[in-house]
């Protein structure tokens, strides 16, 4: 899209492709089910929650100093400021919040010993909770409830959240301590330069929020770093996402949006690329954050779980292609709970008259979605 209300090339295959069975009424009714708003009271109180405490805690443990605690500013970030957030399989409370806490100092003070800020927030946060514990890139606060709240400890002394940010980069007696430069404000912007139309960007969130419940459905008792994270499938989608919008008659198809964005994913897996985690070469997918720090998104993923992650995206695709293909919206809908689980509706076994009109023209491939 050029401008909101106006078609981009990106656009155009979704009026050249046909369904068989059109499940867009139900994919929609799927991501209503599972997503987690950042409008939510409850992440709302916790966030307010953590930081008054955090505030008192500073305030307690620098006065019992003799010493004037620091200033800090919040912000929110990662899924919960991307709107992308999910709520856990199940229904249950086991789900994170990401909040940037960025202190009024200068990191060059503390180029030393870089953790020492999240030394501050996890002494000013004691009893909060039985779990605090500082990790490499957060402080987590975990609740007996289930929710966890993370920590990100930056350090400016203007307090600017707009533009790169020396982050505080490891665990308390880790082997790599330093102030790692990120620019946590910048994926939003992309992703809004990328797809400036109003119903690309509602749509991208909506496959990104499937395609979080497909993986935590896949991964259920995997380790934590052999799934895809979020962030990285966020940002594979900046290049490799294709909306499937129709401006002119308001219409969409999110079935046909992944399905293109898995095709990409999987065009993106290639032999003897270099593992940090196994220190060897591998079939592996790689994106790199075009902005800083500039890692590879998928790098703590090792070589047995890359293979994996291409079969279980082969599996995907496959699914995908065959709810195209279904003969009525309930056998379609059968292959999308397959993928994505119970909470996607059963459908209908008859068409849905009301989507007709997305199904009216040959399919062809699209290219990979580029702007921005």
């Amino acid at each position: 899209m050029t401008s909101e209300g106006s078609l981009s090339p990106t656009t155009l295959d979704f009026w050249r492709s046909k369904s068989m069975a059109d499940v867009q009424k139900q994919f929609k009714r799927f991501i209503e089910d599972i997503k987690l708003s950042e409008e939510e009271q409850t992440l709302r109180d916790k966030r307010t929650t953590v930081i008054n405490a955090l505030r008192a805690g500073l305030k307690r443990d620098f006065e019992d100093r003799g010493e004037t605690p620091p200033d800090f500013k919040p912000f929110n970030q990662g899924s919960y400021s991307l709107k992308t957030g999910i709520k856990p399989v199940g229904g249950g409370n086991d789900y994170d919040i990401d909040v940037g806490i960025v202190f009024a100092v200068d990191p060059e003070d503390y180029r030393d010993d870089p953790v020492e800020l999240k030394r501050w927030v996890h002494d000013a946060l004691k009893g909060h909770t039985d779990s605090i514990k500082i990790k490499t890139p957060c402080v987590t606060v975990a609740y007996k409830a289930g929710y966890h709240v993370d920590l990100a400890v930056y350090a400016d002394l203007d307090k600017n959240i707009d533009g790169e940010l020396p982050l505080s980069w490891g665990k308390k007696d880790g082997a790599v301590q330093e102030w790692q430069i990120n620019n946590p404000s910048e994926l939003g912007k992309r992703i809004r330069r990328a797809f400036p139309d109003k119903a690309e960007r509602r749509q991208f969130r909506r496959v990104l929020r499937a395609l979080k419940r497909w993986r935590d459905l896949k991964y259920k008792s995997a380790t934590a770093h052999a799934a895809p994270v979020g962030v990285g499938l966020t940002i594979a989608g900046l290049t490799m996402f294709t909306p499937q919008v129709d401006v002119f008659n308001g219409t969409e198809n999110d079935r046909k949006a992944t399905e293109l964005f898995v095709r990409e994913l999987l065009a993106g897996f290639k032999n003897d690329r270099w593992s940090k985690k196994d220190g060897a070469l591998g079939r592996r997918l790689a994106v790199e954050v075009p902005f800083a720090p500039s890692t590879d998104v998928f790098e703590r993923i090792n070589n047995n779980n890359m293979g994996k992650l291409e079969t279980f995206l082969k599996e995907l695709l496959a699914d995908l292609e065959a709810a195209d293909l279904a003969k009525t919206n309930k056998e379609a809908c059968s292959y999308m709970r397959g993928q994505f689980g119970t909470d996607f509706p059963e459908g209908e076994e008859e068409p849905d008259d009301s989507t007709e009109g997305s199904k009216s023209h040959p399919r062809v491939w699209a290219p990979p979605h580029t702007s921005g």
